[in-house]
């Protein structure tokens, strides 16, 4: 009898492909912070948003005034949290 055999000729040892796909399929459990699951929910749900034509024309076509870049630039930035520098 091969090494390789057990009495149920099945294989003993793991083949590599066994040893690959064991690696790429194994089940991931994340457990996320709920402010991290916030975050990767806005990124789901930015990546799966719906775009339609008008949306499409609507940024290529969005007017730019004087105002909106005046208001863009020196918009109030609010921090939040504890930064320390």
């Amino acid at each position: 009898m091969d090494n390789r055999e057990n009495v149920n000729n099945l294989p003993a040892e793991l083949s590599v492909w066994t040893k690959i796909k064991n690696f790429l399929c194994y089940d991931i459990k994340l457990e996320l912070t709920p402010k991290q699951e916030k975050v990767f929910q806005e990124v789901h749900d930015f990546w799966n948003q719906e775009i339609t034509t008008k949306s499409v024309h609507d940024f290529l076509f969005y007017e730019i005034t004087g105002e909106k870049v005046k208001n863009f630039l020196f918009k109030e930035i609010e921090i939040t949290g504890d930064i320390e520098l």
